[in-house]
């Protein structure tokens, strides 16, 4: 079995052919972000690897920019910023609190869920909830009448 740890050794008869090689993909890395900076898209691996494709013909995997030290810091420094993970809002941590700690990664679970859905999908569900709960509270208080009144005509008709 081959450790994964190990680097590469460049056999010395290879490294002048080598080094050319990492040369020509940082140059063409080059080209191609500039093309793409003059057309406005962002510079993505799967960009730099189709606009090389387009320019010079070359296949190009990702792998190869990011193992190419010149590459990947031109990739770097011209990619779009990395997205910055969401905070979570307090009504979120709220509700993580209060959950049950055995049913806590449940809750968690259903909140990823319906992270899934659309924001207008989610507020049809809420809306119907809210519907279901208002009819549930009138019927609630019509039965509560009716409990009154029955309990008055009870009253009345033992006196």
């Amino acid at each position: 079995m081959i450790p994964r740890n190990r680097k590469r050794v460049t056999p010395v008869w290879l490294a002048t052919a080598w080094e050319e090689r990492r040369k020509e993909t940082a140059n063409c890395v080059e080209a191609a972000i500039g093309k793409l900076r003059e057309a406005n898209q962002p510079v993505t691996l799967a960009s730099i690897r189709n606009e090389v494709s387009l320019l010079f013909a070359r296949p190009l995997s990702a792998n190869t920019i990011k193992r190419n030290e010149r590459a990947h810091e031109l990739y770097l420094a011209n990619r779009r910023a990395p997205r910055t993970p969401q905070v979570k809002g307090p009504l979120i941590l709220e509700l993580y609190a209060r959950a049950e700690p055995g049913r806590r990664a449940a809750v968690q679970a259903q909140v990823a869920r319906l992270r899934w859905h659309s924001k207008d999908d989610l507020i049809v569900r809420l809306m119907r909830v809210e519907e279901a709960l208002r009819d549930q509270m009138d019927m609630a208080n019509r039965l509560r009448e009716e409990i009154i009144l029955a309990s008055i005509t009870q009253q009345r008709n033992q006196l």
